[in-house]
């Protein structure tokens, strides 16, 4: 065994990665940061697991770099713009205003990384859009 071979091992397992995170779809991640904040991490696993194929360990790995804000998806052609409503703050307006305040705080959590008090202050803070106009 030479010297580069310890680094191969782990050179594979980041192309492996990298391929994987190509096959998740911002609907897959969606779906997995919705899992992580319900508490669900073993389905969240699963799901990853099956859209792309990686090992459990592999899969574990990337869901924690969801639910650590570490995941960066891969920029295809041109950057997507996101669309009107779909931003942190519109998504964690409607949550409020449907009355689901630990859902928004828990979207918020995962999704910036803030602490549970920070989030709870920061959905506090968000006014409604009729209370904006």
């Amino acid at each position: 065994m030479g010297l580069f071979s310890r680094n191969s091992s782990k050179d594979t397992d980041n192309v492996a990665l990298a391929a994987a995170r190509a096959r998740l779809s911002t609907e897959d991640v969606d779906q997995v940061r919705f899992l992580i904040t319900t508490k669900k991490n073993l389905f969240a696993v699963k799901l990853v697991h099956e859209r792309t194929g990686l090992d459990l360990k592999h899969a574990k790995d990337l869901v924690d770099e969801i639910r650590l804000g570490r995941y960066v998806p891969p920029v295809t052609d041109t950057p997507v713009v996101r669309r009107p409503g779909a931003n942190l703050a519109e998504r964690t307006r409607a949550l409020k205003a449907a009355g689901e305040l630990h859902q928004a705080t828990a979207l918020v959590v995962s999704e910036t990384g803030m602490t549970e008090l920070e989030a709870g202050l920061f959905v506090g803070a968000l006014k409604s859009e009729a209370q904006d106009s």
